[in-house]
């Protein structure tokens, strides 16, 4: 039976790897595309300012769409059922990517900034996936399975840049643009939904009975701020998520700025960086949380990860990255998972609020980094990743000074 169970998650595996394949396209395309003033969304005699500047706002809209809608989303799955809301997420993401591709065939910022905004809104994969897991995995197997989760993402992160680098590449083909990987996502997520409808069976026995209030849902992230004891987790991971993500929006900001990169080299070394975290979400991550407790593995893992992040501007050799880059993605490989299992362990019901709390955290950080980032590459591109470095060393170092996290009884 638990076979049965945990072989059902396997369409959800699916749907995030096709789901972030569009989503790694944003950060391969969007890059080199403002940075080098390319597609006519800015003039060639623009500042470099006012393009990272547009860059960060830019690659802010889509998570910060999914902060606001995470919630609501994870809300909703727990009342009607994880795979409704996902089938519904589903046609209204595929509906936005449709809109981005039109935007970048026909050089429209204002459909550009929209269509990623709420692409972002109606997505609901990972916060429905990380519910699902906590419907039928026991504490086991549990790190393992949100391993999972970041594995498919981190395979997307391969192939999507890879096929999207040549995609866009008018080199290879006359007629590809921009504008082609987007097109070729649109057509995947039309496929998603009908994988979805025949293959994912619902993993929630039992939904809420009270009437859904969406201005409570949007706004149960006060939980962060007074919610006992995962109030700290809650902040914690917040940071490890600005860290570690704001890391995916500079690193291509430090290519582009550093060695001069064109699209079709930086999507190689984008691809590069999740290599090591389908490494480790294939074997490393149970590995160590066999061995050690998963406050340790968070403590450790992000310690690293902004140690590494700080160390990549220091070579000045492109094939140094090759080395550097890979180590820091093999340490925030193993942070990510343990940030949510650290705080699953800590809950016994309401998972998919708390889930959907975690994911717009996540996202906002995800959100603000790009911001962020984008606003300390006015002063110099080097100085994102040292700032974000030192925010995961800095809150490492708290989770370590922090009473030992009590795991909620629940049932295997």
């Amino acid at each position: 039976m638990r076979n049965y169970r945990y072989k059902n998650l396997a369409p959800l595996y699916l749907i995030i790897f096709f789901g972030f394949i569009g989503y790694s396209l944003m950060i391969t395309i969007f890059t080199p595309m403002l940075m080098h003033a390319q597609n006519g969304f800015m003039a060639h005699e623009s500042p470099m300012s006012q393009r990272v500047i547009l860059l960060g706002f830019l690659l802010a809209l889509y998570p910060l769409g999914q902060f606001l809608g995470a919630p609501i989303l994870g809300t909703l799955s727990d009342s009607y059922g994880r795979k409704k809301v996902l089938i519904i997420s589903l046609c209204c993401t595929t509906f936005f990517y449709l809109i981005i591709a039109l935007a970048l065939s026909l050089h429209c910022l204002f459909l550009l900034l929209l269509g990623s905004f709420f692409a972002g809104l109606s997505e609901a994969n990972i916060v429905v996936a990380q519910s699902a897991i906590t419907d039928v995995a026991n504490h086991q197997d549990r790190n393992r399975l949100f391993g999972y989760i970041y594995l498919s993402a981190s395979m997307a992160y391969i192939i999507g840049p890879l096929v999207g680098g040549k995609l866009a590449d008018p080199a290879l083909v006359f007629w590809f643009n921009d504008a082609t990987p987007f097109w070729t996502v649109w057509l995947i997520l039309l496929f998603s939904i009908l994988w979805v409808a025949c293959s994912f069976q619902e993993t929630k026995k039992f939904f809420a009975k009270e009437k859904i209030n969406y201005f409570t849902a949007l706004i149960s992230l006060r939980d962060v701020l007074i919610a006992q004891p995962i109030r700290r987790l809650y902040i914690l991971n917040f940071l490890f998520y600005l860290a570690i993500f704001g890391f995916f929006r500079c690193y291509p900001m430090y290519l582009v700025d550093e060695f001069h990169m064109q699209v079709n080299q930086s999507s190689e070394f984008i691809a590069w960086v999740a290599v090591p975290i389908v490494i480790a979400n294939m074997g490393l991550t149970s590995f160590f949380t066999e061995r050690f407790s998963i406050k340790t593995v968070t403590v450790a893992s992000a310690f690293l990860t902004g140690l590494l992040m700080i160390i990549v501007i220091i070579p000045p050799y492109v094939s140094a990255l090759w080395v550097t880059l890979f180590l820091t993605s093999l340490a925030l490989a193993l942070c990510l998972p343990a940030c949510a299992t650290l705080l699953s362990f800590a809950v016994s019901k309401d998972h998919g609020k708390v889930m959907g709390n975690n994911q717009s955290l996540q996202v906002l950080a995800e959100s603000l980094s790009g911001i962020i980032g984008g606003l300390l590459a006015v002063i110099a591109v080097k100085l994102s990743l040292i700032v974000l470095g030192l925010i995961a060393i800095i809150a490492a170092l708290w989770l370590l000074a922090t009473k030992e996290i009590k795991v909620a009884n629940r049932s295997s």
